[in-house]
C-alpha cells in the first residue's frame, strides 16, 4: 500500500508539473508574440522620430532586443534578460500610448501579465541545449569555414572590420583557424568570405568559440541628431548626416555558438562547410560598443553535386600562375587563395590587352575579378575570371553623397592592390574628370534598358569602382581624381513590402542612408540568373520578411532598382 501510495503521489506530482510547464509554454508564446508586435510598431515609430522625439539609445535598445524562442526556464541569466525586456516593453508601450498607438486598457492589463511572464519565462537558445561529450573516433573530415553578415538598423554601417583571432570547436578546443584574419564584413551581406579548410577529427561537437579583436567601424549618422552625448563613442561626437569612424569597445572578446546546427556529428570522409553569420545588428550596442553575436549553419553537398558554397565578385591581384591553377591575393583580409581552372571556366576581358580569353591570358600582377565555387574538401574552382583593369590601381566604394555632377563621396569597400594613405572604410572624395568613361560591371544579368552613362545616373547607395589618375590629396576628406567609373554590385538588407509579379518585389525599411537621400522604397528585379538562398523564389516571400539582396543598382524614374544577382532570406 505504501508503495502504491508513493507511486500515485508521484504520478500526481508529474501531472501537476507537466500542466504547469504547458501553461508556462503557452503563456510565454503569447508574451513573445505580443512583444514582437510591439517591437514592429515601435520600430516604425522609431524610424520616423529617432533623434527628435526619441533618444537614440531607446531606439537601439529596441533594435538589440531579442526575445525569440522564449521558453519556460529557471535559468537566472535568462530571467534577467526577460526582466530587462519587460522594462523596455513597458517603456515602448508608454511611448506608443502617448502617440495613440495602443489602447490604454490593454497596457494596464499588461502590467499584471508581465509580472507573471518574468517568473515563468526564460530565454531560448544556447543555454537550453544539453549534449553529451564527443566520443573519440578514428578518422577525420574536411571542414571548410565561410562567413556572412547581418547588418544593423538605426544607423547605416558602411564598413565594419574586425580581426578574428581564433575559432575553436568544443569540447576540446579544436582549432579550425590556422592564423588570425582581418575581414571587412558589411559586404558579406550577400556573399561569403572563405576562411580556410582544415582536417577536423571525427566525433560529436557541441559548440564553437570565436574570438575577435580590433574592431573598426565607419557609419553614417542619420538619426536626426548629434551622436556622442552621454559617453557614446567614448565622448566624441558625430553630427547628423556625417560619416564617422570609431573603434568600438568590445564588451566581450569571444562569443560561443551552441545553438543550431550544434551538436554536429563529424563523420570520416564526409566534407562539410561550416557557415558563420556575424550578427552586426544585435552586436551593436546603444553606446556604439560591441557585444559580439554570431550564429552558424552546416552545409553539405547536394546529391549529385560537390559544391558547398559560391563566392562572387572576388577582386584581387594574381601573384602566381601554375598549371591549370593560379593564386590571388586580397586586401579585404582574406588569405591568398589558389584557384583551379578547367574547360568549364569562362575567361573574359583579356582580349582588351591583346591576350586570349583563356587560361593563357593570365599573368602575374594582373587585377582580376573571379567568381568561384567552394568544393567538397576545400578546393576552389573558378567559374569565371574577368580581366578588371589596365590601371595599376582600382578602388571600390559605396556612394554616400553626390556633391555635384562632377564630384561624389564614397566609403572604400575594396582595393587592389593596397592604396597608400587609404584603408578599407576610409571616406574619400572623387573628382570626375572631363570625358570620364562610365560602364557597368559585367554581371551576366539582364541589364539591357538600364542606364549608367553619366553622373545623372549615379545615386547614393551604389557601389562603384574608380581608377585613380592622381595622387591622394590630403584633406577632410582626402580627394582623388578619376576618369573611369564602373557600376558594381550593391548589397542592401531591408524588409519585403510587396511582390509585384513572379520576378519582382519591393523593399521598405531601407538603411537610414537611403531614407536621408529621399528613398523610402526600392524595386528588386530577379531573373533566371538570380541565386536564391533560404527561399525558392519570389513567390515564397511574405510581407515583412527580411532579405539581403545583391546586384547593380540603377536609378529608374527616380527610384532605386536592383537587378538582383542574389537574394538571401534572413
Amino acid at each position: 500500500m505504501q508503495s502504491s501510495g508513493a507511486h500515485s503521489a508521484g504520478v500526481t506530482t508529474d501531472r501537476t508539473a507537466a500542466n504547469k510547464a504547458n501553461t508556462q509554454t503557452n503563456f510565454c508564446g503569447i508574451f513573445g508574440v505580443w512583444l514582437e508586435s510591439v517591437q514592429d510598431q515601435f520600430r516604425n515609430f522609431c524610424d520616423a522620430n529617432m533623434g527628435s522625439l526619441l533618444p537614440f539609445s531607446l531606439c537601439r535598445r529596441l533594435e538589440t532586443l531579442s526575445v525569440t524562442g522564449i521558453t519556460p526556464s529557471s535559468d537566472y541569466s535568462h530571467r534577467r534578460q526577460i526582466e530587462r525586456a519587460v522594462i523596455v516593453a513597458l517603456a515602448i508601450t508608454a511611448v506608443l500610448n502617448l502617440k495613440g498607438k495602443i489602447m490604454k486598457t490593454f497596457s494596464v492589463v499588461l502590467v499584471t501579465i508581465l509580472v507573471i511572464a518574468v517568473v515563468g519565462c526564460g530565454g531560448g537558445g544556447s543555454n537550453s541545449v544539453t549534449t553529451p561529450s564527443p566520443s573519440p573516433q578514428q578518422g577525420a573530415a574536411q571542414a571548410s569555414i565561410s562567413l556572412h553578415d547581418m547588418p544593423p538598423m538605426g544607423v547605416t554601417v558602411l564598413s565594419f572590420q574586425a580581426t578574428i583571432t581564433g575559432m575553436t570547436m568544443q569540447p576540446g578546443n579544436v582549432s579550425i583557424l590556422s592564423s588570425p584574419m582581418t575581414l571587412e564584413m558589411t559586404q558579406l551581406q550577400g556573399m561569403s568570405a572563405y576562411m580556410g579548410t582544415i582536417s577536423l577529427p571525427v566525433g560529436t561537437y557541441t559548440g564553437m568559440t570565436i574570438t575577435l579583436s580590433n574592431p573598426q567601424m565607419t557609419f553614417l549618422n542619420n538619426t536626426g541628431g548629434m551622436m556622442g552625448s552621454g559617453g557614446m563613442m567614448g565622448g566624441s561626437g558625430c553630427a547628423n548626416g556625417q560619416v564617422c569612424q570609431l573603434s568600438p569597445t568590445l564588451s566581450s572578446s569571444s562569443v560561443s555558438v551552441t545553438g543550431s546546427p550544434f551538436p554536429i556529428n563529424v563523420q570520416a570522409n564526409t566534407p562539410f562547410n561550416l557557415q558563420c553569420d556575424f550578427d552586426l545588428m544585435n552586436s551593436l550596442q546603444s553606446n556604439m560598443g560591441m557585444n559580439p553575436t554570431m550564429s552558424s549553419m552546416m552545409q553539405q553537398t547536394a546529391q549529385g553535386s560537390n559544391v558547398l558554397d559560391d563566392m562572387d565578385d572576388m577582386m584581387g591581384q594574381i601573384t602566381a600562375v601554375g598549371s591549370n591553377q593560379f593564386t590571388m591575393s586580397f586586401v579585404q583580409g582574406m588569405p591568398s587563395m589558389t584557384i583551379t581552372a578547367d574547360a568549364n571556366t569562362t575567361f573574359m576581358g583579356f582580349d582588351a590587352i591583346g591576350k586570349s580569353n583563356n587560361f593563357s591570358g593570365l599573368a602575374q600582377s594582373q587585377i582580376v575579378m573571379a567568381r568561384m565555387q567552394l568544393l567538397a574538401g576545400g578546393t576552389l574552382h573558378a567559374e569565371k575570371v574577368r580581366f578588371e583593369s589596365n590601371n595599376p590601381q582600382v578602388l571600390d566604394g559605396m556612394i554616400v553623397a553626390m556633391n555635384s555632377s562632377t564630384q561624389f563621396d564614397m566609403v572604400m569597400t575594396n582595393e587592389a592592390p593596397a592604396f597608400q594613405g587609404l584603408n578599407l572604410g576610409s571616406l574619400v572624395r572623387i573628382n570626375m574628370q572631363a570625358g570620364s568613361m562610365f560602364d557597368i560591371d559585367d554581371t551576366d544579368l539582364p541589364v539591357s534598358g538600364m542606364s549608367f552613362a553619366d553622373s545623372s545616373d549615379m545615386m547614393v547607395g551604389q557601389v562603384v569602382q574608380i581608377e585613380p589618375t592622381s595622387a591622394l590629396v590630403s584633406g577632410t576628406p582626402p580627394q582623388l581624381n578619376a576618369n573611369h567609373v564602373r557600376l558594381m554590385k550593391t548589397w542592401m538588407t531591408a524588409k519585403v513590402a510587396s511582390t509585384g509579379n513572379a520576378d519582382t518585389f519591393n523593399l521598405q525599411s531601407l538603411p537610414g542612408m537611403m531614407g536621408s537621400a529621399g528613398f523610402s522604397t526600392m524595386t528588386v528585379s530577379t531573373s533566371a540568373q538570380t541565386m536564391f538562398e533560404n527561399i525558392a523564389n519570389v513567390a515564397g516571400m511574405n510581407m515583412g520578411d527580411t532579405v539581403s539582396v545583391r546586384g547593380p543598382m540603377f536609378k529608374v524614374n527616380g527610384t532605386p532598382t536592383i537587378v538582383c544577382a542574389k537574394v538571401l532570406k534572413k
